[in-house]
This record gives C-alpha cells, sequence and structure tokens, in this order.
C-alpha cells in the first residue's frame, strides 16, 4: 500500500496500470485454434437425414474455432471410434453419409478436433460433441395385428369392447408418441368383406390410449360385422408434418335376445321382419257348440325373431265383454282357440280378444295379436238378392270375366240383404247359383261371361234368359229366384256362303243378258252382314265375257253367247269388315231358241201346317210342266224371308227347314217360279198357314213386382200381376196361384193380390214369395214371378226407456260438459221422440230434444252441492208406466279449483349474521278450499333462483321458515325468502308469498390487506370460432391469502358488461376467471367488447381502488363466412335462381366483356379476398370466353359469327374461393353461366308511348318481371330506345317521348333463348303480355311487335343504258385515277402527321410519365337493366388536385383517339351520386380539371423538390395526374395516381401499380390485370371502406389542405 502510494506521489502509476490493463487484456483475447467462446469443448447440432440425404448444415454453421484455415491454422478431424462421419471444408463439417437417429440409436457423436497453428506448429485437440436431433420420418406400426374381437349386441355404450390396440413409432420425442382415432372406412374393402362401417357405432375416447368404445347401439339383426378403421398417427408439433399408419379391427356383433317373438302369416305386413298390429278373425253361429274355431288367414303360429329360437307359450290376455273366459280358451303350446259352451248374440255380437306368445326364457319377451271371433245370429228369415239392372248386353266372344253392361254402360252388380242381420252384426260371405253356365258372378258381386264361346249367331239363341240364387257359405238358406235377362251383340265373326249350285244352262244370244243371280248368305246381323260380289276368275279366257253386280250379285255376259260354250265362273263374295268366301258357277250355253215357259197345275195352292212340324217335313208338292219338254227347276222367289222353307229344285216339294213359331208369323205366302234351261219361267202362289201347338209358357209382365200395404188391415187391396200366354185357345187362357202359407190372397183370373190377414209391421216388414201362372192345356207349361211386398208402418207405439237409471260423474267447472246421453226407444218406423226434463235443476242442465244428451248449462262446483238429480221423459209418453221415464244421478267429482291462501300475515325480520343453523326465522300458514284429499291438502316449500334458498329452508308440513347455513360466508345484507303453498292435487295449485329477511354484518381490515384486483386494466383477444365455455382471461386477486378461505367472495359482471356473451366466476385459487357464455362470436358483427368486472365480499374487505378491473376483448377473425354470389336474382323465375344470365351477339368485338360475376365475403383480411375459377367448363365454353381470376369478369375470345348450333346456349360454372394463398382454410361457392346468342329473329319490342327511356330505365326491372310473371319464361332486356313509327312518307320515325323497350325471352328449363314466333313465346304474347305490362307501368303499351325496319328506297328508272354501258370504261379509269391521287397526298400527310405525334408523345412521357384511360366495352344487354328495384351500379369517387399547363391542353380529343374521347366522357357528383348530363353508356372515364385556390385556370407547373422524406409545399396548392417534376421519390410518384405499367420503362416504388390494362411494349391489346396495388402498405394512405372489389387510396398527410374540385371517377 505504501509502494502504491509513492509510485502516486512520484507520478509513476499510470504507467504501471496501463502495462497492468494490457497484459490482462492480451489473456482475455483468444489466440489461433482457441475456442472462441472459450469453452473447453465445441457442441453442434445436426439433424438426421431425410432419406439419403448428406447436406444438412450444422449449428451453428461453423466450428467456432479462431484463426482461418490453411492461412492461419490448419484442421483436421479424428475419430477414435467408429468411421469417419464428417469431413471438413473450412470450419464447416460435410457430412459423408447419411444419418439414422432412430435405426441406429444415434443421439450425439463425439470425435477430435486438430487444430495446428500454421505460426509456431502449436497443436490443440478440441472434443467436438455433435447432437443429432430428430425429424419424423417414421409412421407408428401397429403391434399383435390382425384385430379381432366378438361383443354381444346388447352391450351398453361406453363399455370397453378391445384395448389391445398399441402401435410403436421409433422417433423420438413427441414425434415418437401415438395417438388414435377411428375413421371412416373403405367402400371397396366394406363391399368385399360384406362387413359394416364401424365409423360412428365405435369411438377411441381416450385417443393416446387406444381403448375401443362402444359408441352406438348394436342390432345383431341388422348388422353381424363392422370393420372399424383406426389410424395412429404420431404427435408432431407440425400438423403437416405429422406421419400416420392404418389398421383395421374387426368386431364380431353376437347375438343376444333382444327381439320379441311374432306372429307369422301370409299377407302381414312387415317390419324388420315382423309382423306389424297382427289381427286374426273367426266365427261361431249362435247357440251351436264349435269346438276348435277355424282361424283366418292361418293358424296361431308364433316365433323368435332371435337365432336363439325360444320355445313360445300362448294365452289369452284380455279380451271384450267381460265374459269371454266362460266361452273361449287358447292351448299354450300349440295356438288352437276352442269353444267351450254355446253363445248366443244376445251374450255378444263379437269377441275381441288379445293373444300374447310370450318366449319361454329369462327376458319372457312377448308379443300380441288381435282375435275377432264373431256371433252370427239364428237364420230365421231367408236373404234376398238385388241387381242393379235385370237385364244387359254383352258382345258375343267376350273372353272369361268381361262385365256385362246394361242399357247406360254401367256394370250389372248383384247385392245381397238379410233381414236376419241387425246393425253391428257381421254380414256373412255368399255363393251366387246361376241356372246357365254362360255366365257367372264375381266376387265383388259384378255379373260376367263364363264362357268364351257365346256366339249370337243363328241357330243359336242370341238372347240369354236365367235366374240368379244367393245362398250362404255355410250352407244356410237361400234367396228367392232373381230373373236376369242379357242381350248378345253381334261381332263380325262369320264369313258369308255361297251354296252350291247345279251346273247353269244358258241359251245362246247375241245381246248381254241376265245369266245368273248369286245369293250368299251371312248369319251376322246388320252391317256385319252385308254382302258385296266381285268375279274372281272365269276359266276358258271368259274374263270378257261376264260380269257381276256388287250389290245383288247378278252374274251377266257381255256379249255374244255361242252354243256348247262351257264356263267355270269363281265368285267371291265379301262382307263389310272383309270376310270372304268363293263360289263357282258352272256355265254350259245351250242352243236356242226357248219360246214357251213352263206352266203350273194350279195359280194357287193352300196348305196348313203344324208349328211343331219337324225339320224336313213336307208341306205341299207343286208341279210345272214346259211346253217344250224342257227339264223345269224350281225355286222360291218371295216370301221365304226367313228360310223356313225350301223346295226341291227338280221335285217341287216345299219342305220345313226351320222350326215354326207361330206366335212370330201366323202365315206365309210362297211365290214359286218353275224355270227352263232357256231361262223362261212362270208363278204359282202357295198359302201356308201354321197351326197352334202348346209351346209358350205364361210369361208376366214383370220378372217381379214391388208392392207396399199398411199394416193392421185384412182384405186390404195390395197389387195386380199380370202374365200372357202367345199361344192361342185354350192354350193361351192364365190363371194364378200363391204358396198357401202366405198371408195373402190372389184372384185366379185377374191377378189381383190382397191381404188374408191383418200384419204387424213390427214382426214382419217386408214378404218376398213367387206368383205362379198356367195355362189351359192338358200339357200346362208355367211361369213366375217374384213379388215384394212392403208392410208400411203405422205410429202406433210409445216411446219407453230401456234402461230407468243412469249413474255418472262430471267433474266440476266443466262448461257445456256432456253429462251422458239417454236413449228411448220407438218401435215404429219412423220413431218420433222428443226428450225433456220432467224434473230437476233446468237451470244447472239441459237435454238436446233429438238426441237425448244431457249438458251442463253452467260450470257445477262441489263445494256447492255434491249430488243433482234429474228425471227425464218425452213429450210423446206422458204417461205413468213403467219406461216412461228414466232418472239421472249425478255425481260431482271435486277437482283441484282452489289455490292455497295464506292466512298470517309475513313481516320483515331481521337477523344477525351469526345466528346458528336451525334458528327460527317465521312461521307462515296457508289453508285450501277444496272440498276432498288430496286436492286441500298443504305444503310448503322455497323457490326462486336466488341465494335464499342456499341460507334457509321451509318445513313442508308447518311453513316454520329456518336458517339452513352460516350466513356469514355471503356479504349480502338482505334477502327475499318466497314461500310457496301448493296443494297436493291435480294439477298441482300454489301460491307464493315473500319474507324480507335481513342480516346484520360487521367486518373491517386496514385497505393495504383488502382484497383487489392486480390491475385495473387488460387487453385480451379471443377467436370468433371459440367454443362455449372458453376460458378467455384469469384475473389474479391481491391478499386473497391474507383471509381465511371461508371469507365470502364473489366475482360478477356489471351492467355495462356483456352478461349474455361472458360470464366470470372465482376460481379454486380464488381468482377472477372470465368465459365465453356463447358459441356465435361473429368478428363481422362485433369485433370488440368492454367487460368490468366488480369483486364482491364482506362489506369492509374490499380495497376500494381495486374493486373493479376493465378488460378489453378483441376478437380475431377467422374464415367462418363463405363467399356468397350476388346478382343471381335476375329472374323471379324459380328455376333460374342463382345463375347469370348474359348474351352475345355476332357482331360483338373481341374482349367485350360479356358478364362479370361478383362474390362477397364478410371475412376480413385474406379471409375476405376472393378469386375466381372455371369450373365444369365445355370445349365451347373453352374456346370463346376467357374468365379474369381477379374481378370475374368473362369476356370473349372469339367472335360469334360461325357459332355451331349443338353448342348454344354456353353452359358453365365459376367458383369463387376465398383465402386464395391457403392450401386449407378456404371455402367455395359456385354460380352457373348461361350465355346466349342474340340474333334478330329473338328480339321482341313492346312499344310504350306515354314514357321516355329514362323514366322505363328506373322501372325495368319492374317490367322483366311482370313479363315474366304473365309468360312463366325468364326475361332479358337488350336496351332502351326511343319509340320508332312509320311515318307519313314512309321513312323510320322516332320520339323521344315514348320508348321502345328491347327484349329477349328465355325458355327456364334449357336456358335456351327462344325465337319470337316460338310457340312459348307466341302463347305468351296472345295471353296477355301487354296488359300484364301496361298494368305494372299503369301506362298504355301499344303492342308487342318486331323490330322495324326503314323501308327500301324506291328504284329510279333505268334510261339510256346503252349510252351508259358505252361510257362507263372510261369514267372508271377517270376516277381510278383521282383516288390514286387523293391517296398519295394522304399519305404523306399521314406519314407527316405521325411524325409530328411520335415526336410529341416522347417528349411528353419523358417530361410526365404516361396518362391512360381504361375505356371498357358496352355493357352487355342483360337482366341487369336498373330500376327501383335494382338499382344501377354505384361509383367510387376520389378527389385528386392537379396542375395542367398550356401544352397539356393541346391533348387530342378527336373521336379517333382511343385512350380519350371526350364523348365518352361520364362522372358521377360528390353531391347526389348521379351520372352527369354528358352520361355514356360505354366508356369507363377520368376527368380532371386544374383549378387554383381561387378558382381561377393555373397554369404554372413548377414544383419544389423533395428531399429527407419530407414534403415540400407546392407553390400553388396543386398536384398532377401522373405528371410531375423529374423526382424519383417513390412515395411522391405513387400519391394521387392510378397509372398503367409500362414493361418497357418500370419506375420504382408504387408507380408500377395499376388500375386497369397494362401497356406492353406499346402494344395496346388488352393482357390480363395486375392486382391492384396495396394501399395499406403506403404511409399515409388508407384503405376506403364503401367498395368490395377495388381499393382507393387518400391522403392523409399533415399540413395539407385538399379542398380542390377536381376528381377522378371510376366505374367498375
Amino acid at each position: 500500500m505504501a509502494r502504491w502510494t509513492a509510485l502516486l506521489r512520484h507520478g509513476q502509476l499510470p504507467i504501471w496500470l496501463l502495462i497492468f490493463c494490457l497484459f490482462h487484456l492480451t489473456r482475455a483475447t483468444p489466440g489461433p485454434c482457441d475456442v472462441e467462446t472459450g469453452q473447453a469443448s465445441i457442441i453442434v447440432d445436426i439433424e438426421e437425414s431425410r432419406g439419403n440425404q448428406v447436406n444438412q448444415s450444422t449449428v451453428p454453421a461453423e466450428l467456432p474455432i479462431v484463426g482461418e484455415p490453411g492461412v492461419d491454422v490448419v484442421l483436421s478431424t479424428v475419430f477414435p471410434k467408429g468411421p469417419t462421419l464428417f469431413q471438413l471444408d473450412g470450419k464447416r463439417l460435410q457430412l459423408l453419409q447419411p444419418l439414422d437417429r432412430d435405426a441406429d440409436n444415434l443421439s450425439h457423436m463425439v470425435f477430435q478436433l486438430v487444430c495446428q497453428v500454421k505460426a509456431t506448429n502449436r497443436r490443440r485437440t478440441t472434443t467436438v460433441i455433435v447432437r443429432v436431433s430428430d425429424i419424423n420420418d417414421n409412421a407408428p406400426a401397429f403391434q399383435g395385428v390382425p384385430y379381432v374381437t366378438n361383443v354381444s349386441e346388447l352391450v351398453p355404450i361406453g363399455n370397453t369392447v378391445f384395448d389391445k390396440i398399441r402401435a410403436v413409432d421409433i422417433d423420438a420425442g413427441v414425434n415418437g408418441l401415438a395417438e388414435y382415432f377411428i375413421v371412416p372406412g373403405d367402400n371397396e374393402t366394406l363391399e368385399t368383406s360384406g362387413a359394416a362401417d364401424g365409423y360412428g357405432y365405435f369411438s377411441i375416447p381416450l385417443p393416446h390410449q387406444g381403448v375401443v368404445t362402444v359408441n352406438r347401439s348394436l342390432d345383431y339383426e341388422r348388422t353381424q360385422q363392422y370393420l372399424v378403421t383406426i389410424v395412429a398417427s404420431d404427435r408432431a408439433r407440425d400438423n403437416k408434418k405429422r406421419m400416420s399408419s392404418t389398421s383395421t379391427l374387426t368386431v364380431n356383433v353376437l347375438d343376444d335376445d333382444d327381439q320379441d317373438p311374432s306372429f307369422i302369416y301370409k299377407g302381414c305386413s312387415l317390419h324388420a321382419g315382423a309382423c306389424i298390429n297382427p289381427e286374426y278373425s273367426s266365427y261361431v253361429n249362435s247357440g251351436v257348440l264349435a269346438g276348435i274355431l277355424t282361424i283366418e288367414p292361418e293358424k296361431i303360429q308364433a316365433v323368435d325373431m332371435d337365432t336363439l329360437d325360444a320355445r313360445i307359450r300362448y294365452s289369452i290376455s284380455a279380451g271384450e265383454p267381460d265374459s269371454w273366459p266362460e266361452y273361449f280358451t287358447i292351448d299354450q303350446q300349440t295356438g288352437a282357440v276352442r269353444q267351450l259352451k254355446p253363445v248366443d248374440t244376445s251374450v255378444a255380437k263379437k269377441f275381441q280378444l288379445v293373444i300374447t306368445a310370450a318366449e319361454v326364457s329369462e327376458a319372457r319377451r312377448y308379443t300380441t295379436a288381435k282375435l275377432t271371433i264373431t256371433v252370427r245370429p239364428v237364420d230365421a228369415s231367408p236373404p234376398a238378392v238385388h241387381t242393379s239392372a235385370d237385364e244387359g248386353r254383352v258382345e258375343e266372344n267376350s273372353p272369361r270375366g268381361t262385365k256385362v253392361l246394361d242399357a247406360r254402360g254401367e256394370p250389372i252388380r248383384l247385392t245381397v240383404t238379410d233381414p236376419d242381420l241387425g246393425p253391428g252384426d257381421p254380414v256373412p260371405k255368399y255363393t251366387f247359383e246361376l241356372t246357365t253356365n254362360f255366365f257367372d258372378i264375381a266376387k265383388d258381386g259384378y255379373l260376367v261371361v263364363n264362357d268364351d264361346r257365346l256366339d249370337r249367331d243363328p241357330p243359336n239363341p242370341g238372347k240369354f234368359r236365367f235366374q240368379v240364387v244367393a245362398r250362404e257359405v255355410n250352407g244356410g238358406a237361400a234367396s228367392a229366384p232373381l230373373s236376369l235377362a242379357v242381350q248378345l251383340l253381334d261381332q263380325n265373326d262369320n264369313a258369308p256362303v255361297i251354296p252350291k249350285t247345279q251346273p247353269i244352262i244358258v241359251p245362246a244370244s247375241l245381246e248381254p243378258t241376265a245369266v245368273y243371280k248369286v245369293e250368299a248368305t251371312d248369319i251376322d246381323e246388320g252391317e256385319n252382314a252385308r254382302i258385296t260380289y266381285a268375279i274372281y276368275h272365269i276359266s276358258n279366257n271368259g274374263g270378257n265375257k261376264f260380269t257381276i253386280d256388287p250389290e245383288t250379285g247378278v252374274i251377266s255376259s257381255t256379249g255374244h253367247l255361242q252354243a256348247g260354250e262351257q264356263y267355270s265362273v269363281t265368285v267371291r263374295a265379301t262382307d263389310a269388315l272383309g270376310l270372304s268366301s268363293q263360289g263357282i258357277v258352272e256355265l254350259s250355253v245351250a242352243p236356242g231358241p226357248n219360246t214357251r215357259p213352263p206352266v203350273f197345275s194350279a195359280r194357287d195352292y193352300q196348305a196348313p201346317v203344324s208349328e211343331g212340324a219337324a225339320i224336313n217335313s213336307t208341306v205341299l208338292s207343286v208341279t210345272a210342266k214346259d211346253p217344250e219338254n224342257e227339264p223345269v227347276t224350281y225355286s222360291i222367289v218371295s216370301g221365304n224371308d226367313l228360310r223356313q222353307f225350301a223346295i226341291g229344285s227338280t221335285t217341287g216339294i216345299i219342305t220345313v227347314i226351320r222350326r215354326l213359331d207361330r206366335e212370330v208369323l201366323t202365315r206365309y205366302q210362297l211365290m214359286i217360279k218353275a224355270e227352263d234351261p232357256g231361262k223362261l219361267s212362270s208363278t204359282a202362289t202357295v198359302n201356308i198357314k201354321v197351326t197352334d201347338i202348346n209351346d209358350n209358357n205364361p210369361e208376366f209382365d214383370e220378372d217381379s213386382y214391388n208392392f207396399q200395404v199398411k199394416e193392421g188391415l185384412a182384405g186390404e187391396f195390395v197389387g195386380y200381376v199380370h202374365a200372357t200366354d202367345r199361344d192361342e185357345g185354350v192354350n193361351a187362357m192364365v190363371s194364378y196361384n200363391l204358396p198357401p202359407h202366405l198371408p195373402f190372397n190372389i184372384d185366379n183370373g185377374t191377378g189381383m193380390i190382397s191381404t188374408k190377414t191383418e200384419l204387424d209391421y213390427e214382426n214382419t216388414k217386408e214378404y218376398s214369395f213367387v206368383v205362379t201362372a198356367t195355362d189351359g192345356a192338358l200339357d200346362r207349361r208355367l211361369g213366375t214371378a217374384s213379388v215384394t211386398v212392403a208392410v208400411l208402418d203405422v205410429p202406433d207405439e210409445a216411446p219407453v226407456f230401456p234402461q230407468p237409471l243412469y249413474k255418472v260423474q262430471v267433474p266440476e267447472n266443466a262448461p257445456n260438459y256432456a253429462v251422458v246421453k239417454v236413449q228411448a226407444e220407438d218401435p215404429d218406423t219412423m220413431p218420433e221422440i222428443t226428450y225433456t226434463i220432467v224434473r230437476g235443476d233446468t237451470e244447472l242442465f239441459s237435454i238436446d230434444r233429438k238426441s237425448g244428451v244431457v249438458r251442463t248449462l253452467r260450470p257445477l262446483d262441489r263445494e256447492a252441492a255434491a249430488r243433482h238429480e234429474l228425471l227425464v221423459g218425452t213429450e210423446e209418453n206422458d204417461s205413468m208406466r213403467p219406461g216412461a221415464t228414466a232418472t239421472v244421478e249425478v255425481a260431482v267429482e271435486d277437482k283441484n279449483d282452489n289455490s292455497p291462501i295464506f292466512t298470517s300475515v309475513v313481516r320483515p325480520v331481521t337477523i344477525e349474521d351469526s345466528s346458528t343453523i336451525g334458528t327460527l326465522v317465521q312461521t307462515v300458514t296457508a289453508i285450501d278450499e277444496d272440498a276432498t284429499a288430496p286436492n286441500n291438502r298443504v305444503r310448503f316449500k322455497l323457490v326462486g333462483r336466488g341465494k335464499a334458498s342456499k341460507y334457509f329452508h321451509v318445513e313442508p308440513d308447518t311453513g316454520a321458515v329456518r336458517v339452513r347455513d352460516d350466513l356469514r360466508k355471503e356479504t349480502d345484507s338482505e334477502y327475499t325468502v318466497d314461500v310457496q303453498a301448493y296443494d297436493l292435487g291435480e294439477p298441482m295449485l300454489s301460491s307464493v308469498t315473500s319474507l324480507t329477511v335481513y342480516v346484520s354484518h360487521s367486518a373491517t381490515v386496514p385497505p393495504d390487506v383488502g382484497l383487489g384486483f392486480a390491475d385495473t386494466l387488460y387487453t385480451e383477444h379471443v377467436a370468433e370460432n371459440s367454443p362455449n365455455g372458453t376460458l378467455v382471461r384469469t384475473l389474479p386477486l391481491l391478499n386473497k391469502r391474507e383471509h381465511s378461505p371461508d371469507t365470502p367472495l364473489k366475482c360478477k359482471l356489471t351492467e355495462t358488461s356483456q352478461k349474455d356473451v361472458f360470464y366470470v366466476k372465482l376460481t379454486e385459487e380464488r381468482d377472477c376467471a372470465i368465459y365465453l357464455n356463447t358459441s356465435s362470436l361473429d368478428y363481422e358483427t362485433l369485433a370488440e367488447y368492454s367487460l368490468e368486472i366488480q369483486l364482491e365480499s364482506i362489506q369492509g374487505l374490499i380495497n376500494p381502488e381495486s374493486s373493479k378491473a376493465n378488460v378489453k376483448v378483441h376478437v380475431t377473425d377467422v374464415n367462418d363466412n363463405s363467399p356468397v354470389f350476388v346478382g343471381t336474382d335476375q329472374s323471379t323465375i324459380p328455376a333460374a335462381k342463382g345463375k347469370y344470365y348474359a348474351i352475345v351477339t355476332k357482331d360483338m368485338p373481341l374482349d367485350t366483356v360479356v358478364v362479370q360475376v361478383k362474390a362477397k365475403d364478410s371475412d376480413s383480411g385474406a379471409f375476405g379476398k376472393l378469386e375466381y375459377q372455371k369450373n365444369s367448363w365445355t370445349k365451347a365454353a373453352e374456346e370463346y370466353f376467357s374468365l379474369d381470376s381477379d374481378t370475374g369478369v368473362i369476356s370473349n375470345t372469339k367472335t360469334f359469327e360461325n357459332v355451331p348450333q349443338d353448342v348454344l346456349p354456353f353452359k358453365f360454372s365459376v367458383t369463387a374461393r376465398d383465402n386464395p394463398k391457403s392450401s386449407q382454410d378456404y371455402n367455395i361457392a359456385r354460380a352457373s353461366v348461361v350465355i346466349n346468342l342474340l340474333q334478330k329473329e329473338n328480339q321482341i319490342v313492346m312499344e310504350v308511348s306515354s314514357l321516355d327511356s329514362e323514366a322505363l330505365r328506373r322501372r325495368s326491372r319492374s317490367v322483366l318481371d311482370a313479363v315474366e310473371k304473365r309468360s312463366g319464361l325468364v326475361a332479358g332486356l337488350e336496351k332502351l330506345t326511343a319509340r320508332h313509327y312509320i311515318g307519313e312518307n314512309g321513312t323510320l320515325e322516332s320520339d323521344d317521348r315514348g320508348t321502345d323497350i328491347w327484349l329477349y325471352l328465355l325458355d327456364p328449363t334449357t336456358g335456351k333463348i327462344l325465337a319470337r314466333e316460338s310457340k312459348p313465346v307466341t302463347k305468351a304474347i296472345d295471353g296477355g303480355l301487354s296488359s300484364a305490362v301496361s298494368a305494372r307501368l299503369s301506362a298504355v303499351v301499344a303492342g308487342v311487335r318486331a323490330p322495324l325496319l326503314a323501308p327500301e328506297p324506291p328504284r329510279r328508272p333505268q334510261l339510256a343504258a346503252a349510252p351508259l354501258a358505252s361510257a362507263l370504261p372510261a369514267a372508271l379509269l377517270a376516277l381510278a385515277a383521282l383516288v390514286l391521287v387523293a391517296a398519295t397526298a394522304a399519305t404523306v400527310y399521314i406519314c407527316a402527321s405521325w411524325n409530328r405525334y411520335k415526336k410529341h408523345k416522347e417528349q411528353t412521357m419523358q417530361q410526365y410519365g404516361t396518362l391512360s384511360m381504361s375505356m371498357p366495352p358496352p355493357r352487355p344487354a342483360s337482366g341487369y337493366a336498373s330500376s327501383e328495384d335494382d338499382p344501377a351500379p354505384r361509383y367510387e369517387t376520389q378527389v385528386l388536385n392537379m396542375a395542367v399547363d398550356d401544352a397539356d391542353l393541346q391533348l387530342d380529343f378527336s373521336p379517333n383517339n382511343h385512350a380519350f374521347n371526350i364523348h365518352n366522357v361520364q362522372y358521377l357528383s360528390k353531391d347526389n351520386g348521379e351520372r352527369s348530363p354528358t352520361l355514356s353508356e360505354t366508356a369507363t372515364t377520368a376527368r380532371a380539371s386544374s383549378v387554383n385556390e381561387n378558382g381561377t385556370l393555373n397554369n404554372h407547373h413548377q414544383f419544389d423538390t423533395m428531399s429527407n422524406n419530407t414534403f415540400a409545399r407546392p407553390q400553388h396548392n396543386t398536384q398532377t395526374l401522373n405528371r410531375r417534376a423529374p423526382n424519383n421519390h417513390a412515395l411522391n410518384n405513387a400519391l394521387g395516381t392510378l397509372p398503367r405499367v409500362n414493361n418497357n420503362n418500370v419506375g420504382g416504388g408504387l408507380l408500377a401499380t395499376t388500375l386497369g390494362r397494362k401497356i406492353n411494349g406499346g402494344n395496346n391489346h388488352k393482357k390480363k390485370s395486375s392486382p391492384i396495388m396495396a394501399y395499406d402498405d403506403i404511409p399515409g394512405l388508407q384503405r376506403a371502406t364503401d367498395n368490395d372489389n377495388v381499393t382507393f387510396g387518400k391522403r392523409n398527410i399533415t399540413g395539407y389542405a385538399y379542398d380542390s374540385p377536381v376528381e377522378t371517377t371510376t366505374e367498375l
């Protein structure tokens, strides 16, 4: 110390101190071969190789060794153990072979780094430790596969079915941890195995354990095997890099006793293989013991639906009426039902039994079926058969089953009634017996054909008469016969027949003459029997010798016939429907002349013949002799229309060939002709009289007679029956008879029926019997008819009550309650019963005078009267005999209609918080005024959701309110105890009273130990898709350890907080935790919540300064909204919803915007950005259209002059995808596009004379709605023009006061555009299309028409054609010379102008940059027209300060300048958003003006320079539209500018961003649009908020006032 003091005194200390510091500094600096970190060893990390990878680097990349390898030091490696894995590349370690950490269990490597200092040759060895980090390159591998297990179908949900799922992953850390989950199975594997997918039926509740449990109920009957697809995945931190493997667990479901047995029989309704509501039926006869019953549809049988096949035991578990056990029993083993004793219909008309089939098993499962046993009544009267018509018709040859129709064309149907059957009696089955086999009665009662060989044609009868009898199936009584008649209708089923003839001898002649008459017969009738004749063939070349009359069949010669000629004439006879036959007539020509005809022996012949004469019996023989002794031929010329007789052609014998019927015809007069071979003839008359035989039955005028007669009169006239007999004499005398047992007489001669005794309607209401008519012949014949006599009732009986006493119970308080229905009986046919209350309270009760229903007039009160008695009678029976009245006893049922009433006065009570549990607070009492228990039993309980029920309770029986818990646990000083008094009735009624209890608390602590929040302001973020119950934040509390854990403490939200969205509660650590109270947070609805949490405890324990905390909760956005296409509701037609419709024309230029699809997404940021993509584009759509992925604009890439018709309309889809840069988190929406080609034949013009086009433009959507509503077609608007008409001079004129609406219509199903003359369009026009639009517009629509065309100008007369032709060549040569001179001058002028323009443009671009305007093509005609319902698109407006000098004003605004056309300018005013008067429908424009602060034109363009990233104020407060002094400041070049990009001269900063088309190397053709500049990234700019697709910037620069009226307008 003394030395240091001496050095300090002599001034030498600073030197030594400097030396000391240099020494230590030299020691602290590492030298060559030292480790830079100063550590003894080097530790680096390297990832294991991916496959054969060896190029991975270490971390750090270079070894931390001091010195430059090869310059300062020499480095080498020594691997004492194992192979050399690394080589040195400078200080870098280069891997020599792949590293596999998992297979080699290689976690680290150690080797020696030898470093030699070149300058000193000093060597140093340093240990290098290379730690190998794991990558997730191995998937988990399942162990112990395959997995198979068996499980019962009754296993409960949640039970474990398999716990041996295990997979091993050889990776390290979380990469080697496996978790398991179940996924849907592969459909192909499931179909091959025949098993069901176990996804959803099984689950793995704990993913890390691999225990499989049941998730849904199993059913062996549905599925016997499941394949559960299990995925084992590792738990790599990056979800995208996780690896997995798949295995299958086969679950075999075992059958168990879970199915009830089922009854089985044919025809039952099945569900899951079991019968639904099985029903059986049988019957027994009244008074007859049947034994074992016959069951329908089959015997009773049930089976076990499980595969266990348990034995079934049968029993009758219930039935109606209750006496069924006395009459029926069932065999427990076989299910056979036996009748024990006879039963009468007075006991029951029907038994309803419930048959139970139970399994003989532990589960004792069972099922039931319904058995209906009908008791048939005693058969006292025979059934009666009725028909809808007694005469019908049917075509002959009809197939079996054809229904017979009546005169009205309705099928004839037979029904059966039985007087024995009463109301509710079962109707027995009947069979019908017919006296003919040709007809039958079908099961549904219709008369049908039973023989398909019905033949109307002679000799068969054309009409069938037969009788029908109905008989019960069980062999019971039969009905009286019912007579029916069926007329057969003719069918053309017979061909004409030409009879065989003897050879005909024809005398030779020179003139045409009739030779022979062919007479064919057709046994059909009517039109079917009309015959035409034709000659089919003539032999010996005689085809032109003869003709035949097609109607009469007369064969005539056409010319000269020579003796000795012979001909065979084949004649064809054809009926009306083409059936035909042929016959041959042999003709021989004999020599002539023949002058005299044959002569009969008499001119008239008389002959009688009996109508019973046999066929071929002789009637008479006539003779004629020819004077020339020629053979004579006899024939019947007339009088034989019915063909009853025949005559021998050579003998003259007349015979009977058909049965005669005198009743049909009594006399015949035949004309007989005798003819010689020369065709000379004479005639004679034969008169034949048919004598009678008794061959006809008497026939009644009616087949059945219906009469009526009053009861109680003997000898009363009933009616007449009458029968006739077509025979004559005694054979026609008719007498009448009745069965002797009937109470009727009949006059034998007149047929008058009268009553024999007095009839009684109550005993017999109708009599049916048969009356017989017989003739007077010895062999008597008879006829029958059925007679039905209805006995008319005479009102002679008084109504009586069969039940003298009615006992009923009526609930009180029931208004208009139906008490009972009393029933009196009147045996008369037309009963007249009028009910009345004879005695009783008519103010409480009334009775319906017709139905007998007794009702309450007012609600009954059990507490007022418990019983009422009424005496009910009828006005028709005022006697006092038994049955004249009935008594109704009404017992009033007590209902719980009185609530308990508190009788004690409840007053507030004050108690100390130290009151012990059980302390009595107050006692409440209540009573109930109901009459009976349990309605008047009163109990007490506490109600309400407050804390009162936690600290107080009430004794149920006494109403004593007592302390339930320690009151010091809460800070509340007042409790409202709601006590409910309730009764035990049904429904329960109650009353509530409130008891106010005040609790006195006392506690005080210093502020520094008071409870409070650690901070009073918090900010937290929560995702909008967070589920209900998500923990938002935990707010720690101060000094919570300073107080007892039992100290009452509560966290709550104040009234200013959103309690429905969040809630708070106290945690176990006694902190306040905020949780979500909803799962429907929506960032788009509300992005921020402000919460205020208040802390409550015993008064004095809380620090007032920290008792409240404010929490700001920010909702973060997620991609939870899908894109939604807008503008797809162009049409009101349902089939057109969700589609974009557009049209194109043949003259549409390339790159025209056809339609723009547009979608919106409510999300923000990248989630709300949309990208449009093609979807389902056909080859034609790809050929003709393109889609802008940013804007959704669809434009044409090809013209439409030659579009094939088979590709029209163009149909394709477009998708809108949000979050386009993400490969997973995105949503897609889809819209259909239909594009039609509009041609002249599709254009429809609707003329409105009283509204101009501007007025209609606002209401165009309303017009289209009216068109669509009336036509049912999709309507589109092409354009609106001034009204056109043809003027007086024939020119096409226009009227601006009216409008032509140009429309087109589409088929809503196909989307195809319709021609104006197509049927749907013409139908719509004719259906009042004009009136519908007129009504919608409240204006007159002149009509719907095609577009008007200007008439062609009249052609001038061609004069002096010859001179013009001679002068034409010279004129053409002169014209060519003139054109050549003009073209040369124009070329020179254009070249000079172009050079000037090019030079001016280069100077302008050098000075100002590029001013570009985007001129989109005209909007396509579509349904997007503006209207009051569908407004036109709105526009984005921005204000831009500009300075324009004189040179700028020399811009070319002519129509030829495509960059800027002053006639196409349109803009919006900032005030009202409407278009300017310079509106153009075809352009997107920008307007620029230059005005100084004083409102005058400013021609200066000097600017101060910008430096150091700051803005200098312009001299005249002006800005340029992409024209500035040379300045490279990026922000300055971007502000206020929306330029195009020039790819040949791209500036820095933001100058390259564009809103419009690019300019590529001076080529002004449209290219793909560039995205709009991201203004969020530019300082001083803010995003506009009122445009969905385009982002504009607005200035926000301090110190500048932008009040210039100059603006740019962009329309998209």
